[in-house]
């Protein structure tokens, strides 16, 4: 044994022995080109040649235009080439035999020759000499140019098994006897007599006309396709060993005789006579098991169609146009596994129409037009395994339980379906994932939700129950899903769902990217390849990208105006966080702040962002900002300094600063040495002498420190000085310059505000002012009431109907803790807004104190005062309506406001109407308590 191997081994390494592969050898007009894998490339008298080649397998090749298949020029197979196969394309039938045309290349062929789109000639039994050896022979003419083969041409052949002719025209039908299949594809006959062909097993024959086959002794025919125009094959000439019956526009319909041994029956076109096949038409096809009819036309099936076919397993009714069902359609087809209805146009099915089929696997019903009641028919059909209702636009919600009311979690009328694997609904109106598609089906390996009406999924629906031993494919494309409802309560099921490999979720969706889908982001953030590769969450606004895009941005806001409703010229939002938990904005940006927003709802948000640039906030308090501050933003403001406690506090928060007026002197201590780090504009933040703020940080603060003491005690000397100077000299200098004086030393903290009593009054001012300027009250009501929440006096709107205009006017100065007149050209005119000037400066002489505030709409000196007024004002201060510091000068000259009453305390006695301008408060008139007779 050992030197049998070794004699094997000598003999397979030879020298010289090489494999078998295409060379031009001597050919003068052969070039040889590179050859890649299979391919051998060639160039022959200036024509590109490829011959693909699989050593002992086959050869496939082209012949170039004008150039013989054995010709001068053509390659040939050094050491020959001996393949099951061989190809030869558009290589014409020249005089010498095709075995000879070969032998020149250096090709044998042993079992398969096929010529592809042969030019026109004439194949006789000459071309066909010495490959009475082939066992299957397969001629193709070319389009509208058939290929000729002559009579008798084939019969040399005498091991031939398969025959294929294409485009061929045959002198007369003469095949070897050895034929064990054929297939005629377009050959022109219309009769077809297979007479002496005993051995023949399988007929192919298509044709664009009529056809006639006599087949009655070809005894071993099983298996016959006949597809024409028009299609006869009487039962007179069949023989009884067809196994297998496919028959396209047939015309002759009897089934009654030699169809005992029929197993698999189709019919594409009913030609018959009558408009369906009438009862009992299967019932002599005893051995039947397989049963298709399409494109037949007709609305409605026979009753009885089915019966005495009781083995059948394999029904098949489509696109026949059917509108209406039999109900006993099934009753003695008890071994049906598969049924297929699709491509009709079916909307209801009756009760009781599969209460037999014990067996069923298999159930399309798509592309009709099935209403959702139909579904409750197939409960019954525990043993399903595929079902498939797609394309049944009518076919809406399934979830609601069988009653009328929809019930998000209700099940579907499929719930005892639980052997399902394969659920197909796409292209329906189901708008909801029924909970038993869920949890009951647990060997589902596909559910089909395509293109259906679903808009919102929760996180149960990507939560499966599945047990089979394949992956389930959930497939949502198409939907228009824009709401995924994902909580914190639930988001890592999500995830853990989405990471299972037995799952796979198809998805593509549009969602708003606000806050509600933060909890979504985050499930869906960390995804499996698997699952990134099929789920796609995308933004609805295209510059906003997609959801994961959007959370690590971290904009996924929702506007919430409940927390900023009160403070004129901002905006709120919120976002959700997975440590920080809800996290506010407030946008505040160019409102025209004098001050830090003071009305934000800072308790109902654990963590605010305060968004405040390009505002004139000059100073910020510890008691302004929230607990909780992770963002502040002062660009653009009138921001100098900041106390000790209040830089401590921002220290570690993300701070803007520039363009501002810092003071980086050691006054500004605190702003300067506290704020480090977290001032993300520290390049661009400048001190008011033009040094930057980071160049001020790099001083030495322990200068400050000890020159801060001297100072301090030089500037508290200096200061007091400056108060006697300024108390002096304010009794000689004017009153505008006094009020001045008196402001500067109140925002310095060194002229505490008087303590004022309690005396009952139930507003903080009354307004005197001509018809003419309400446009400025309008705007005094606005800042006043609803920015700053003073209670005004109206007369328009607080007096009560009936009074005696004097006497309201008394009560008004007398309700009120401060009289604000507003002194114009048309408020000199008046002669009822002089007598509510008088009023309220008696009332300021008898209680000695200042409760009379006048507010001039121009200088005074280019106003027709009388000697009283200009009297007053000469020794007395007041406030010019175009002052840069109005507002701040008539907070000053105003008390402080109170806590409006509760909504139970009744703080009105004639019962005014509320106001819109109070919030919708009810507010007591400024009228005496009891009423005056008229």
């Amino acid at each position: 044994m050992r030197l049998l191997l070794m004699a094997l081994c000598a003999w397979w390494l030879r020298p010289g022995v090489q494999a078998a592969r295409p060379a031009c050898g001597r050919a003068r007009d052969c070039v040889a080109g590179h050859h890649l894998n299979d391919e051998f490339f060639f160039t022959v008298h200036g024509q590109n040649l490829v011959i693909n080649f699989s050593e002992a397998q086959y050869v496939e090749l082209e012949c170039p235009e004008g150039v013989a298949l054995g010709g001068a020029g053509m390659p040939s197979f050094d050491g020959g080439a001996r393949v099951l196969n061989v190809t030869l394309r558009r290589c014409s039938i020249g005089a010498d035999s095709l075995a000879d045309a070969l032998g020149a290349l250096n090709i044998s062929v042993l079992e398969r020759l096929s010529l592809k789109d042969t030019p026109p000639g004439s194949l006789s039994a000459l071309h066909l000499r010495g490959l009475e050896h082939l066992l299957r022979l397969d001629l193709e003419g070319t389009r509208g140019m058939p290929l000729r083969v002559e009579a008798g041409a084939l019969l040399p052949l005498v091991n031939l098994r398969m025959l294929q002719l294409n485009r061929v025209q045959m002198a007369s039908l003469q095949f070897p006897p050895t034929l064990h299949s054929l297939q005629l594809w377009f050959v022109g006959e219309t009769r077809l007599d297979l007479s002496g062909l005993d051995q023949l097993r399988a007929l192919v024959v298509h044709e664009k006309e009529s056809v006639t086959v006599s087949a009655l002794t070809a005894g071993s025919l099983e298996s016959v396709v006949l597809d024409a125009r028009r299609v006869s094959f009487p039962a007179a000439s069949r023989p009884r060993s067809i196994r297998r019956l496919v028959l396209v526009n047939w015309n002759e319909t009897d089934l009654s005789a030699r169809c005992d041994d029929v197993e698999l029956l189709q019919l594409r076109g009913w030609v018959g006579e009558e408009p369906a096949p009438p009862r009992r038409w299967l019932s002599h096809c005893k051995k039947l098991r397989e049963f298709r009819m399409s494109f037949a036309r007709q609305k409605s099936v026979t009753p009885g169609l089915l019966d005495g076919a009781e083995n059948l397993e394999d029904l098949g009714l489509t696109s026949c146009q059917i509108d209406t069902l039999p109900v006993d359609l099934f009753k003695e087809n008890r071994n049906l596994r598969i049924i297929d209805l699709s491509h009709n146009k079916l909307q209801t099915l009756p009760s009781g129409l599969f209460s037999n089929l014990r067996n069923l696997k298999e159930l399309n019903l798509s592309n009709n037009k099935l209403q959702a009641a139909a579904v409750g028919t197939l409960g019954s059909l525990v043993s399903l395994q595929d079902l498939n209702l797609s394309h049944n636009p009518p076919l809406l919600d399934l979830c609601s339980g069988g009653s009328d009311a929809f019930i998000v979690s209700g099940t579907s009328p499929l719930k005892a379906l639980t052997e399902l694997e394969e659920l197909r609904l796409g292209h329906t109106g189901v708008s909801h994932v029924c909970s038993d598609w869920r949890t009951s089906m647990k060997q589902l390996r596909l559910l089909d939700l395509s293109y259906t009406n679903i808009t919102s999924l929760s996180y149960l629906d990507f939560h499966y129950e599945h047990s089979g031993s394949k992956e389930l494919t959930v497939n949502f494309n198409g939907t228009p899903v824009t709401e995924l409802t994902v909580d914190a309560g639930n988001y890592k099921s999500v995830i853990a769902d989405l990471a299972s490999a037995s799952v796979k979720i198809i998805l593509r969706a549009t969602l708003p990217c606000d806050c509600s889908d933060y909890w979504t982001a985050l499930a869906f953030g960390d995804l499996s390849t698997q699952a990134q590769d099929s789920v796609e969450l995308l933004c609805r606004e295209e510059e906003r990208g997609s959801l994961a895009d959007a959370l690590e941005r971290e904009s996924l806001e929702c506007a919430e105006s409940s927390l900023c409703e009160d403070q004129e010229g901002c905006t709120c939002s919120v976002r959700l966080d997975l440590s920080l938990g809800v996290v506010a904005t407030a946008s505040c940006e160019g409102a025209g702040l004098d001050e830090m927003p003071s009305r934000l709802k800072f308790k109902e948000a654990p963590v605010w962002r305060l968004m405040l640039a390009h505002n004139h906030i000059q100073t910020v308090r510890l008691q302004d900002l929230p607990d909780t501050i992770l963002e502040l933003d002062l660009r653009n403001n009138s921001l100098h300094r900041l106390d000790g406690p209040t830089a401590s506090k921002l220290s570690t928060v993300p701070l803007w600063i520039a363009n501002n007026s810092l003071d980086c002197t050691c006054y500004g201590y605190d702003l300067v040495t506290k704020l480090g780090p977290h001032v993300r504009d520290m390049e661009q933040a400048t001190c008011d002498d033009g040094t930057s703020l980071k160049e001020a940080q790099n001083g030495d603060p322990s200068e400050c420190s000890s020159a801060l003491v001297v100072a301090t005690s030089l500037i508290s000397a200096l200061a007091l000085l400056a108060v006697m100077v300024a108390v002096t000299a304010g009794c000689v200098m004017r009153p505008e310059m006094r009020l001045r004086i008196k402001v500067l030393l109140l925002r310095l903290g060194w002229l505490p505000r008087r303590p004022e009593p309690d005396d009952g009054r139930r507003f903080d001012a009354f307004v005197s002012y001509a018809h003419e300027d309400e446009a400025v009250v309008e705007e005094l009501v606005k800042r006043l009431e609803v920015g700053h929440g003073y209670r005004l006096c109206l007369h328009y709107r607080d007096w009560a109907p009936g009074e005696w205009i004097h006497v309201q006017i008394a009560a008004s100065v007398q309700a009120s803790r401060r009289t604000l007149i507003v002194v114009s050209r048309h408020f000199l005119r008046s002669k009822w807004a002089r007598q509510e000037f008088r009023q309220a400066h008696a009332a300021a002489l008898r209680d000695i104190i200042p409760r009379l505030v006048l507010l001039f709409l121009e200088p005074p000196h280019r106003l027709p005062l009388d000697a009283e007024l200009r009297s007053y004002i000469r020794i007395n201060t007041y406030v010019l309506w175009t002052d840069p510091w109005f507002w701040h000068k008539l907070k000053l000259a105003l008390p402080p406001p109170r806590l409006l009453p509760t909504p139970l305390e009744d703080v009105s006695v004639n019962k005014a109407e509320s106001s819109p301008l109070h919030g919708g408060q009810d507010t007591k008139p400024c009228s005496p308590e009891a009423e005056t007779d008229t």
